[in-house]
């Protein structure tokens, strides 16, 4: 399975992503599990974990952006934020792709683990913040959303 999610904390939603894609389905498998998050009508973050993340095939990338697209359009957007852990600039590069093609629903922050002492504590401090509280600063990335 290229995604498992851990339901245990939620609101907030743990994604563990495995070295690589088997197949289409893992990833149709993943998208619709994000589906049935907002199916459930509750707002919820993501926690993406992508530190086990390979060499994933660019097909993905512009499939993931075309999949942003079709959320912008519901009504409701129950996602507030995601938190996208990397350690590998190929996952960084693939990410800075799909939101070059297609801005995030909810604002995006990326930190790079390899550059954060307690990454633990930022995370808390992170969910814990308004968006708008937020810099882009020390190893902080943060991607707004907006109507493209």
């Amino acid at each position: 399975m290229f995604a498992k999610f851990n339901y245990d904390n939620f609101p907030i939603v743990h994604v563990y992503f495995s070295t690589n894609i088997n197949n289409d389905s893992d990833f149709i498998n993943f998208l619709n599990q994000w589906l049935e998050l907002y199916d459930s009508k509750k707002k919820f973050s993501f926690i993406f974990h992508t530190e086990n993340v390979g060499y994933i095939p660019i097909k993905y990338a512009i499939s993931m952006s075309l999949f942003i697209k079709k959320l912008k359009k519901k009504e409701i957007q129950y996602l507030q934020k995601s938190i996208i852990i990397i350690n590998s600039s190929f996952v960084k590069n693939m990410l800075e792709l799909i939101f070059y093609l297609q801005s995030p629903v909810a604002p995006v922050i990326l930190l790079n683990k390899k550059k954060i002492i307690n990454l633990e504590n930022k995370i808390k401090y992170i969910l814990s913040k308004n968006i708008n509280d937020l810099e882009n600063k020390n190893n902080t990335v943060i991607i707004l959303p907006n109507s493209r």
